[in-house]
């Protein structure tokens, strides 16, 4: 029987949605209040999904501190508390919206997991980002 499991972690971070492919104006047309130009933070919420079987003698999908400390290694400690556009490289030039933080953070984890959990592991299937109670991104693998 495949099960899935969700872990939720969070992390605040400020950033600035500005496109150097835009004029100022444009920028604010397409940004708005999130163009402010000293940038605004957000508490976000990650939800990390994963599938597979029930280990018969642990009762487990999987060993939940292996998941958190690949969070905590290629989300959570890189991310929190830092302005995403001047202190995380790939949003140098990449404007941190939640569907680019949402790929980012996905690539990270997939990049990891091998190493984290070896053949016959868990599966990654879902990543879910909460920016706002109204603004969620989610990439799915199912």
């Amino acid at each position: 029987m495949t099960v899935r499991l969700t872990r939720r972690y969070g992390f605040a971070a400020s950033h600035r949605l500005h496109s150097r492919a835009l004029s100022d104006e444009e920028n604010r047309r397409t940004y708005g209040k999130c163009n402010n130009p000293h940038g605004h933070g957000h508490n976000y919420e990650i939800e990390i999904t994963v599938r597979g079987e029930v280990n018969r003698v642990t009762g487990r999908l999987v060993e939940l501190g292996r998941l958190d400390r690949i969070a905590e290694e290629q989300i959570l400690r890189p991310l929190r508390y830092r302005n995403l556009n001047e202190e995380v490289p790939v949003f140098r030039e990449l404007v941190p919206t939640t569907e680019n933080l949402a790929a980012e953070l996905d690539r990270r984890l997939r990049s990891a997991w091998p190493e984290v959990f070896p053949e016959g592991g868990p599966v990654l299937e879902k990543l879910r980002i909460l920016e706002t109670e109204r603004n969620i991104c989610e990439i799915n693998h199912a």
